[in-house]
């Protein structure tokens, strides 16, 4: 199993999307006409530490992007609180992925979920985690 597909499975059990109507999930795409959910992987260094043994802690970076059809100020600041709010839920350890043949450590976030961009059909949030894992 892949990260990405890990993650993307932990989301969609996500209660807060559920609530707010997100009806996409998925990788890197975003639907313009849905309240949508990605991941992206990202750049970044993927070995944390190596011990003598060969064994890793490594990390999987990646963001996670919002899609919100809100572009006036209160559904901005709803959408700010929906993305908050799903890193919250998406870094708690009850809710780390399990995937096959690694040991997930935990994910931790490396910045906040901030507005990047916006048009006419709604705004665009994203995040930066890192999913640390431990592999021999």
């Amino acid at each position: 199993m892949d990260f990405t597909e890990a993650i993307l499975r932990r989301l969609k059990s996500c209660p807060l999307l559920k609530e707010s109507g997100v009806t996409a999930i998925g990788f890197a795409g975003m639907d313009a006409k849905k309240r949508s959910i990605s991941v992206l992987n990202t750049k970044g260094e993927l070995v944390i530490k190596e011990y003598c043994d060969g064994s890793c802690d490594m990390q999987y970076p990646f963001a996670l992007i919002y899609r919100s059809l809100e572009i006036d100020t209160a559904g901005k600041l709803a959408a700010q609180q929906l993305i908050d709010g799903v890193a919250e839920w998406l870094i708690a350890p009850e809710n780390l992925p399990e995937i096959k043949n690694y040991n997930v450590q935990k994910i931790s976030r490396a910045d906040t979920c901030t507005l990047i961009s916006e048009d006419k059909d709604g705004a665009v949030f994203q995040g930066s985690f890192a999913l640390e894992y431990y592999t021999e």
